[in-house]
């Protein structure tokens, strides 16, 4: 190939690369993901352990879902509404740390929530380390046993 050729092909290759890049930075969601404010959300209907939809989700690089506002519960019990036609109880990524009723986010978010049903979380039985949300399909976030098969939801920062 003539080094005039091969120039020419090297910059329109870089160009398109670095077009590329652009639209991966505009703000909008993978394929499938809802936006909402500033992150992406994807409801998973399969039903996995809660460290099993954790590491689901940051396989496809997000973490469960962290709930940071009001707007953004109601928000996610209506993405789960609108895909199942009920309020199926879905895991979060809430956990509560190894030192009891210290509760974090996978995804490293400060926890601030205070949305959770009256008594709760209350670690019933033992071993109730991980948030569902929407318990027996009511307006209700719990704390359950980690290792109870739910749907869940991923969230990413796009």
């Amino acid at each position: 190939m003539a080094p005039a050729l091969r120039v020419f092909v090297l910059c329109l290759a870089s160009g398109l690369m670095i077009l590329a890049n652009v639209s991966d930075c505009d703000g909008s969601c993978p394929s499938g993901w809802t936006k909402f404010d500033t992150r992406c959300f994807l409801f998973q209907l399969d039903e996995k352990e809660w460290s099993d939809a954790e590491r689901h989700c940051t396989l496809i690089d997000g973490n469960l879902a962290s709930v940071q506002t009001s707007g953004e519960y109601t928000f996610l019990r209506d993405l789960i509404h609108k895909a199942t036609h009920t309020h199926k109880e879905v895991w979060l990524g809430g956990y509560d740390s190894p030192k009891n009723n210290v509760w974090l986010w996978s995804d490293g978010s400060q926890f601030e929530f205070n949305g959770w049903g009256k008594g709760e979380p209350n670690n019933y039985g033992g071993g109730e380390g991980c948030m569902e949300m929407n318990l027996r399909g009511r307006d209700y976030v719990n704390d359950s046993k980690c290792n109870k098969k739910k749907s869940f939801v991923c969230a990413m920062t796009p």
